[in-house]
């Protein structure tokens, strides 16, 4: 039914490959860095294998505060700021979305370059663009892929939500798309009541990551 799902590495990645496991599914993952050059580059290597059919996955930042930690997105379309919005395929993602009971469906994302971190610069996106949920993947992965023929669905779990403030995650984030670790730990540590809110709704978003992802990918006659 999926022909590759594109999920950032790391946490998220694991959380689909567990869902996987559990659902005894055998799918094609295609692991991207963070940010959007990331992951232009892995649709881009992706190509080289015709791709009909493709979810792109992982977690998000919340701006709308009508959604939760933990709810399970399935977008509309996604945009740059001030740019056209980049529709996603509605066919497919309503078939995705029929598998997903209690999915928030029609979400209207926002592409960002960096981590939002900020509460009021959330709360600004909002107003300007009108869109429900930010990251920094889905954008380039649904544009290469969309260009190349495929169909795109992005189902994305919230992981902040709108009204607080993340400790500066984009000094953790190397130039490879690859979390450093040390740079992580210290971020955490300068703003310890928001690193300890981060990692606490982060583990709630990868549990709920995992059963969308088993909901998706198991058989339907499968309990």
């Amino acid at each position: 039914m999926i022909d590759a799902i594109f999920v950032p590495r790391g946490a998220e990645e694991s959380a689909v490959r567990r869902a996987l496991a559990r659902a005894r599914v055998v799918a094609r993952v295609v692991t991207t860095g963070i940010g959007p050059h990331a992951a232009a580059r892995a649709a881009q290597s992706a190509r080289t294998r015709p791709l009909e059919r493709v979810l792109v996955t992982g977690l998000c930042g919340l701006l709308s505060p009508a959604f939760v930690v933990g709810d399970a997105l399935v977008y509309r379309d996604v945009r740059r700021d001030r740019e056209e919005p980049l529709a996603l395929d509605a066919a497919w993602s309503d078939a995705l979305a029929a598998r997903l009971p209690g999915a928030q469906t029609g979400i209207r994302a926002l592409a960002s370059s960096r981590v939002v971190t900020s509460a009021a610069v959330k709360a600004a996106l909002a107003r300007r663009t009108g869109a429900d949920a930010v990251d920094m993947e889905s954008y380039d992965l649904a544009d290469v892929l969309t260009r190349a023929g495929a169909k795109v669905a992005v189902i994305r779990v919230g992981s902040d939500d709108a009204a607080h403030d993340l400790p500066d995650l984009d000094r953790a984030v190397d130039g490879s798309g690859g979390l450093d670790g040390i740079a992580l730990a210290l971020a955490m540590l300068r703003r310890p009541r928001a690193g300890l809110r981060l990692a606490i709704d982060a583990s709630r978003a990868l549990r709920a990551l995992e059963r969308a992802i088993y909901a998706l990918a198991r058989p339907a006659s499968a309990p």
